[in-house]
């Protein structure tokens, strides 16, 4: 299973599930001014308060990942999953550094890392391994056709639609397939152990590393591109 980490969208996953982010960062938005508001008085005080204030936001968001990371790895349980596949985290700080701003750049920077952690070790007592594959062209590459393009993908939207072949689909789900292709069609070598051939498992069936297509009611249609996405939100 491929999981893509977003800023809009904490994670995606390529069986169609997305974790909303908005929770999170509204957190985190009112921490912070609550935090500059008390530093700038500079009373011990504030300072007290600062401390108590620190405590409750990284339980806040730590309470939210757990949800989001137990339901990520139940998913991945569910769909008879080996791997979950993900982007490394240095490509996503460097995708987060392009234009964003500085409260959702420090929150997201600890909260991946963070759910990273927590994905391997929810994963490992199901006997599922986390694996991290090279991210590049994920966001701007077709899942379906493989054409790449920067063009693919509305930045102000984040829409996805194949200027080769119309696939149209959120460019978050787009990318989740996309990560979890880059795993299974890993060269020799650098493949990890045990994966073998394998299958991506998607919303509506399953794909192996050549692009063969599967639907879990049996049929050899694609219908990915029809399908519309679920939506898991965190707290329901």
């Amino acid at each position: 299973m491929g999981v893509d980490l977003n800023l809009k969208n904490v994670a995606v996953t390529s069986t169609g599930s997305f974790y909303d982010g908005g929770e999170l960062l509204w957190g985190q938005n009112h921490y912070f001014r609550v935090r500059r508001s008390l530093q700038h008085k500079g009373t011990r005080s504030a300072k007290q308060v600062l401390r108590r204030l620190s405590g409750r936001e990284n339980r806040f968001v730590l309470n939210r990942l757990h949800t989001i990371s137990r339901r990520i790895v139940e998913e991945a349980d569910a769909h008879d999953c080996s791997y979950i596949a993900v982007e490394r985290l240095t490509h996503i700080r460097e995708r987060m550094d392009n234009g964003n701003d500085q409260i959702k750049r420090q929150m997201h920077n600890w909260a991946f890392r963070e759910l990273q952690e927590m994905l391997a070790y929810k994963a490992s007592g199901y006997g599922i391994r986390v694996e991290e594959i090279p991210p590049a062209f994920t966001s701007q590459t077709c899942s379906k056709c493989e054409h790449q393009s920067s063009t693919n993908r509305d930045s102000k939207t984040g829409w996805f639609e194949c200027n080769e072949c119309g696939y149209s689909v959120d460019g978050d789900y787009n990318a989740s397939k996309n990560i979890g292709l880059k795993l299974l069609t890993l060269p020799p070598g650098k493949r990890p152990d045990g994966l073998g051939d394998g299958h991506l498992a998607l919303k509506s069936g399953m794909v192996n590393g050549n692009g063969d297509y599967t639907a879990y009611d049996g049929s050899s249609s694609d219908r990915e591109s029809t399908d519309k996405p679920t939506t898991s939100v965190v707290g329901r």
